[in-house]
Formats: C-alpha cells, sequence, structure tokens
C-alpha cells in the first residue's frame, strides 16, 4: 500500500499526457482550402451630351463613350466628341483614351472621375488686319489687340479679311461626374470639368475651355 500513491500520480501523469495531443488537436483549426474568385467585369456605352465655350461662343457637342468596368471601379475605352451647332468656319471633333474611376455609391447615386487624352481638329473663322505701308509693303496681323506697326513714309492703310483657320492638337479633359441610376443598368450621368488643348499652332486659346455632360449610361 506504501506504492499506492505513487501508481496514482503515475496513472494520472500518463491520462494526462495521453489527452494532451487530442486537445491540441481540438484547439488548432484544420488548414482551409484555396478559395479563387473572378474579378467581376462589366462593359458601358452611353450617349453623351457636351456643351462647351469655342472661341467665345457657345458650343453644343454630341458624342459617346464605351468603356470595360472592372471590379465596379477601374473603366477603360474610349470616346469622341464632334460639334453639332457647327458651320464653315465654327467645327470642332476629338477623341481618344478614356479613363475612369467609379468611387461613392449609395443606393442610386455614384460619384466618379474620368479624363479623355486624345487628339482632335478645329476650323474656325479668324480676323486678320492687312495694314499697307507705302503702297508695296504689306503686313498681316492676326488677332485683336495688336501692337501699332512703326512709323514709315506714307500715310499707312488698315483693312481686315476674315480666313478660316484649321488646326490639329492633343487634348485633355478631365471630369468630375455623377451618375444616377434609374435601374441597375441605366443610369442618368452629369459631368463638369475643363477640355485643356496642346500642340496647336494658332487656335490653342480659342478651343480650351470648360465642359458640362449630360448623358444617359446603359450597363450589363
Amino acid at each position: 500500500m506504501r506504492h499506492a500513491p505513487l501508481l496514482r500520480l503515475a496513472a494520472i501523469t500518463a491520462l494526462l499526457l495521453g489527452l494532451a495531443p487530442v486537445a491540441h488537436a481540438q484547439t488548432v483549426p484544420p488548414p482551409q482550402p484555396l478559395i479563387v474568385e473572378r474579378v467581376p467585369t462589366g462593359f458601358v456605352i452611353a450617349p453623351d451630351f457636351k456643351a462647351t465655350e469655342i472661341n467665345d461662343q457657345f458650343g453644343q457637342l454630341a458624342g459617346a463613350y464605351a468603356a470595360r468596368v472592372t471590379d465596379d471601379t477601374l473603366m477603360i475605352g474610349g470616346a469622341a466628341y464632334w460639334l453639332v451647332n457647327g458651320s464653315d468656319e465654327f467645327r470642332l471633333a476629338y477623341g481618344g483614351l478614356l479613363l475612369g474611376w467609379n468611387g461613392y455609391r449609395t443606393s442610386r447615386v455614384r460619384f466618379g472621375a474620368r479624363g479623355l487624352v486624345g487628339v482632335g481638329s478645329a476650323t474656325l473663322g479668324r480676323n486678320f488686319d492687312v495694314i499697307e505701308r507705302g503702297g508695296r509693303e504689306s503686313v498681316i496681323r492676326f488677332g485683336r489687340a495688336q501692337t501699332p506697326p512703326a512709323p514709315v513714309r506714307g500715310v499707312p492703310t488698315s483693312s481686315t479679311i476674315r480666313v478660316r483657320v484649321a488646326d490639329d492638337f492633343f487634348v485633355f479633359e478631365p471630369q468630375a461626374n455623377v451618375a444616377i441610376h434609374l435601374t441597375d443598368r441605366i443610369a442618368v450621368t452629369g459631368a463638369a470639368g475643363y477640355r485643356a488643348v496642346a500642340a496647336a499652332d494658332a487656335l490653342r486659346d480659342a478651343l480650351s475651355g470648360s465642359t458640362i455632360n449630360l448623358g444617359l449610361q446603359f450597363g450589363w
């Protein structure tokens, strides 16, 4: 009977050692399987109307954009616009790559931003001042406010002629936009931005200007 306490201690120790691996197995979660999910993508297409100022005149541009939307956030596509209230001396058309980002959305309203980078062409009527000097020499000056010519012999005479000036250019047009969803696939869109024109030889100042857009966007 002297060895009874030792036997009981040995039995308890063996029992605890046997239960330890079972407890450890119960506390460690089993490995989870690898889950691969496809990033959702979709497409949008939208007829778009744009109001803008061109050469101190009110311009109305019609156009459209189409893009692929990745993860309901990033939009990559293209857009094109052309002047619909133009004439022979009031023409404008441009288009290019469209990049967009869809941001915060409520149940029906979503805010975002997009930008167009591309090329275009324009034809505008401009006035030229023709200065006659002494009946032989002449100088053509372009624009509105001009520096008077240097004094020469004889009385200089001047006249104004109107010509059509055609020019090609690069364009960058960032915009902030909002979409009001009528359904899951149809939304009314509005945007405000600025058209910045570069690499235009004669018409750059006349072509840059603020823009306001209104469109109807279809998605699937």
